[in-house]
């Protein structure tokens, strides 16, 4: 999931990138983290099941969505009804 600083061109990519490894613990970081995750899926940069770890963990300041995401052994499965 670690998005590569290599792929960041314009100002505004860099401001998010700060945004999205906003520290852990901080009052209302996991908004400031879903908010720059947002853009970058918008630019193509992550997935939406990265995005949506994103929107899990952003109501909880604690959470580290890098850590979930390394830990998440959750598959996509497809039901046929």
């Amino acid at each position: 999931m670690t998005l590569k600083k290599t792929l960041l061109k314009t100002e505004e990519d860099f401001t998010q990138y700060e945004f999205l490894n906003t520290p852990i613990n901080i009052t209302k970081s996991g908004y400031t983290r879903y908010g720059a995750a947002m853009y970058f899926f918008n630019r193509g940069f992550i997935s939406e099941k990265t995005l949506e770890i994103y929107r899990i963990c952003c109501k909880f300041d604690h959470y580290n969505p890098v850590e979930i995401e390394k830990n998440s052994k959750t598959e996509i499965r497809k039901v046929n009804l």
